[in-house]
């Protein structure tokens, strides 16, 4: 059992390949899971409320929707943005669970900075910053590490555990979307009467973000317990190595954060000062690499594309054709133009990695507009609420929903939309012929997103008529429907199609990428958010479902001519 063993008698390196059942850690991680989920989607229900009252007392822009837009967009961004250091922290120097465990407490530390400073600008943005650098970070640590705990005998059960995660995603989101907001009204009215006995509260900010921040606390505590029941994967190479490379990392992201969020933020504003700092990392970053590489050599997906880029530069193609020339797609890796000079030093194995991720990217890019138009009902789909009728009556229970408790019926629709379309609509198309390819599919649910904001349009355009009050909140399920639709044809099977389409030692980067489309996503709503200040609501609802099915197109005629090449685990 020693091989098993790392830093202490109670950790495990690897699973127990002989358990057939549930390993013991699994519980702390759901758990951990469930908490977290609820204090995110709690905080992000009132967050384009409260930033809205904030933006509006400040007295600085005239439109406080669009500025309110802007920064829950640029922070959604920022949480789909930092996996990339999050995995590489995890993978090459931490480890998993350490990862977790840090990153968490820094998540703990935002909802705490959003608690205290309450009504403060400046305070709401450093714990916006802290959330998404925690949040963000530990993304692509929780399902990896809950993959980690299961050997060959029980592997069979990994399905039910990832099952379970997404329902306590959605079983916490539901909750958590109706609970804080009614913990933080704002002004915004909502209350609860049950035979006619008023229910209403109204607390203040410091309860609305406290709560999650004490749920997300108990979730790290939670996770912490299971300590000693996890098996620990240790980071590889880790040490002085680990640490370079997570140097190089960090740098090569610098970049990134450039180009999304030091405008932004105010950090930095003058496009020359982006370039230059963003050429010294990348120069750093080089230079740390070439440092590692004469300690030991690497074959990774860095490794193999500096390699590829001096023997092009230097025309150092032996017997693999000339640069340039058009490669045949038929052909061996060791026979690609830009590739092959790879593939003769570190294998075809460690070459085609690079090759499989630019081919999956070419896919992602047109998916970045699905996630501008999808993360919107944190945003433009909570102000048209504001503007609606949102009394429901059922005669004995009446209720008006505060806007940010709208949106609870997404998870709703989504454990019910799962099950229909996966056993009920798909394999009926299978039967009658027609192939349902994961491609096709996310072809499907882009131009259901189009169908979902021209729904949300042409509901506007009858409030901008009719005046604010005047048209009913039920009317908003309709676009709700749609936009859940699309997310189980693109969100789902977009991260099945990441997964079985990524080379084995490309998956980490594969996942990192899908999850960079959500930021690019957001990143572009928070711009073009400036950019329609002013304008009526119902014509920027068209623009977007205008992009979406521009995007839909381009993204059919892609998926017509892609090859599927799957790249299962052993």
């Amino acid at each position: 059992m020693s091989q098993y063993r790392l830093m202490s008698s109670t950790h495990r390196t690897a699973p127990d390949h002989e358990l057939e059942g549930w390993p013991s850690g699994v519980k702390y991680i759901v758990g951990n899971e469930g908490a977290e989920r609820f204090s995110f989607y709690g905080m992000k229900a009132i967050l384009y409320i409260y930033l809205t009252i904030l933006i509006q007392a400040t007295g600085l822009t005239e439109s406080a929707s669009d500025a309110s837009t802007a920064k829950v967009h640029l922070f959604i961004a920022g949480v789909y943005a930092f996996p990339v250091l999050g995995a590489i922290l995890a993978d090459k120097l931490l480890g998993k669970y350490h990862t977790i465990i840090w990153l968490s407490l820094v998540y703990c530390a935002g909802h705490a900075a959003m608690a205290i400073f309450d009504g403060n600008l400046e305070g709401t943005y450093l714990g916006l910053t802290l959330i998404a650098i925690g949040a963000g970070g530990i993304k692509p640590c929780v399902s990896a590490h809950v993959g980690d705990q299961f050997g060959k005998s029980n592997w069979h059960l990994i399905n039910k555990v990832f099952q379970a995660f997404y329902f306590i995603i959605n079983f916490g989101s539901f909750f958590s979307t109706l609970l804080v907001p009614w913990l933080y009204n704002g002004g915004e009215g909502g209350e609860i009467s049950i035979a006619g006995v008023g229910l209403g509260l109204e607390h203040s900010g410091m309860v609305a973000f406290g709560l999650p921040g004490v749920l997300m606390f108990i979730a790290t505590f939670v996770f912490w317990m299971g300590r000693n029941d996890f098996v620990h994967v240790p980071p590889n190479p880790g040490g002085k190595l680990g640490f370079l490379d997570t140097v190089v990392g960090f740098c090569l992201f610098v970049p990134l954060f450039m180009l999304l969020f030091a405008q932004d933020s105010g950090l930095v504003t003058m496009w020359q000062w982006k370039i230059g700092i963003s050429a010294v990392a990348v120069t750093v970053g080089i230079m740390v690499f070439s440092y590692r590489q004469r300690i030991k050599e690497d074959d990774g997906f860095l490794a193999v594309l500096v390699h590829s880029c001096k023997a092009l530069f230097k025309k150092n193609t032996h017997e693999i054709g000339s640069p340039g020339s058009k490669a045949d797609p038929e052909a061996s890796i060791s026979k690609h133009w830009f590739f092959g000079s790879a593939a003769a030093k570190y294998g075809s194995g460690a070459a085609e990695g690079p090759l499989a991720v630019f081919r999956i990217i070419s896919v992602f890019f047109l998916v970045s507009v699905f996630w501008m138009l999808f993360d919107q009902h944190a945003s433009t789909w909570v102000e048209q609420a504001k503007q609606m009728d949102r009394s429901l009556n059922l005669g004995f229970w009446t209720w008006s929903p505060l806007p940010s408790q709208v949106s609870a019926v997404n998870p709703i629709m989504v454990m019910v939309l799962i099950p229909l379309l996966t056993f009920g609509l798909f394999p009926a198309l299978e039967k009658a012929g027609m192939k349902v390819s994961p491609l096709r599919k996310m072809s499907i649910g882009m131009m259901v997103a189009g169908t979902a904001f021209v729904a949300v349009a042409l509901i506007q355009a009858k409030i901008e008529a009719v005046g604010e009050g005047q048209v009913s909140i039920g009317w908003q399920m309709i676009p709700y429907l749609l936009m859940t639709a699309s997310e189980v044809l693109v969100s789902i099977t977009g991260l099945e199609f990441a997964y079985t389409q990524a080379p084995k030692r490309m998956k980490s980067i594969v996942m990192s990428f899908w999850l960079l489309c959500v930021s690019f996503g957001n990143y572009f709503v928070a711009k073009l958010s400036h950019a329609f200040e002013g304008w009526p609501l119902s014509k920027a609802f068209w623009i977007f479902a205008a992009l979406m099915f521009a995007a839909g197109v381009l993204f059919s005629v892609r998926a017509l001519f892609y090859t599927y090449q799957e790249y299962p685990q052993e």
